[in-house]
């Protein structure tokens, strides 16, 4: 296992970081009873003094037992060190977020923390916390300072879900089992496009052409898969696509995508998330709200970040009513399990949909499905494409065609259907090039399609 220190400096490095933190906030506490306010700069310089008192006690204490107080440059490293903590909004994580290659962030309590990193690999280090208790602080901490919206941590409020100031998406408990816990899901890939995505092989260069296109053309896609495969990637990278100037209306209910911090990209973003009610319950706004107001809002295209519930209804009407190439994501195992989840989520909050009602809707209003997942050496793939054609009347079920399925070999999607010659047409027009994939395609036009 990796250490991020000694264990016996990180103990000590806990208890100076509690007192410097403890005095602090005292000295908040009186200058705002006084009617003052202690600007940062006040707090650190009070911090620095307290600092320095300690370490000067340690000093003295290790004369007097006859042993060599800390070199000057260790006194110095320890002192910064504690001070980024005591000062920052995710203290003891900094250095982990700080690396471009780390996807997720795991605090077991005090014992260990776990790293996934972008090649699928994971490390393990010793905990920067010394107690459960510090590590409940910690994330409290988070909650007051660490997010775009304040939350609260607490043993009322045990379980928390935090989007931090850099896109990153917080979730945490305590009180509820044998330690606390915390998962930092990080986007380290926001400004990657479908072109960078390719290089890190989730799909050959024809797939990414063909991608491309869709979005160019306009077509509503939805990007299924399980947790963590990439579906928010996928959908980002898509969305890049899209004309700077397009205006998007990005639907979350915790802020991921981050479109609008990239305007180099988009310059006409309005992103739209939703907020729980107060103590009394009132002021809520959920997804169905943001979903109805945003198609007020004269959108070119909607992203909803992930379908969850019955928002999936107004989605499916705004795709089929003009707001076409919007997209979105969703949780299923394949491109087919799609057409199952979307009832189920209909009736979530208990609505009185049926299944045909559900899959007609569907039917008008989605072109594609995509779906990605890990291939044998755990990387991220793009693994099935599924064209949507249209609803069977008798049997009340979506009809649709794969185009590209899972190699057997590995995951990754290769050329499966045929093309119908109008829609693959449409998409050349648009910049498929069927040419570059790893198998080229023939064409054949005696039954008005293409094949492979």
């Amino acid at each position: 296992m990796a250490e991020l220190v000694e264990p016996d400096t990180r103990q000590f490095e806990g208890n100076l970081r509690r007192v410097v933190a403890r005095e602090v906030a005292e000295q908040q506490a009186k200058a705002q009873q006084a009617g003052r306010v202690l600007d940062p700069m006040d707090q650190r310089q009070i911090a620095r003094a307290v600092l320095q008192r300690e370490l000067d006690l340690v000093a003295r204490e290790a004369l007097r037992l006859g042993e060599l107080p800390l070199p000057d440059a260790e006194r110095d490293d320890i002192a910064e060190r504690v001070l980024t903590q005591v000062f920052s909004s995710l203290p003891g994580l900094e250095r982990f977020l700080a690396r471009p290659d780390v996807t997720n962030v795991h605090v077991m309590g005090c014992r260990e923390v776990i790293v996934e990193l972008l090649d699928g690999t994971t490390e393990r280090y010793q905990s920067p916390y010394t107690s459960d208790q510090e590590v409940t602080d910690a994330i409290a901490h988070m909650a007051r300072r660490g997010g775009l919206v304040e939350r609260e941590f607490n043993y009322s409020h045990p379980m928390l879900h935090l989007a931090l100031a850099d896109g990153s998406r917080l979730t945490a408990n305590a009180w509820i089992g044998p330690e606390p816990y915390a998962t930092i899901r990080r986007h380290p890939l926001v400004d990657h496009d479908l072109d960078d995505l390719r290089e890190l092989g989730m799909f050959d260069a024809g797939l990414r052409s063909f991608l491309g296109a869709v979005v160019r053309t306009r077509w509503c896609t939805l990007v299924a898969g399980g947790q963590g495969d990439g579906k928010t990637t996928l959908l980002r990278a898509m969305a890049h696509e899209a004309r700077p100037d397009e205006r998007l209306l990005v639907l979350e209910s915790e802020p991921e995508l981050g479109l609008d911090r990239l305007p180099h990209r988009h310059n006409h973003v309005v992103s739209l998330w939703e907020r729980p009610g107060n103590m009394a319950g009132e002021g809520a706004v959920g997804m169905v709200d943001l979903v109805w107001h945003a198609k007020r809002l004269y959108p070119y295209r909607i992203l909803v970040g992930e379908v969850l519930a019955d928002e999936v209804v107004p989605m499916l009407e705004a795709m089929s009513q003009g707001v076409r190439g919007s997209m979105a994501t969703i949780h299923a195992k394949s491109t087919e399990a799609v057409f199952t989840r979307l009832p189920v989520y209909a009736r979530s909050r208990g609505q009185n949909w049926r299944s045909s009602d559900i899959n007609e809707q569907a039917a008008i209003a989605l072109d594609l499905v995509a779906f990605v997942a890990r291939d044998a050496d755990d990387r991220r793939v793009v693994a099935e494409v599924r064209h949507v054609e249209r609803l069977d009347p008798d049997t009340g079920q979506v009809v649709s065609d794969v185009w590209f399925r899972p190699d057997p070999k590995t995951g990754r999607a290769i050329q499966a259907g045929v093309i119908p010659v109008h829609l693959l047409d449409e998409l050349v027009a648009h910049g498929y090039d069927p040419s570059l994939h790893d198998r080229p395609m023939h064409v054949s036009r005696n039954n008005g399609s293409r094949a492979w």
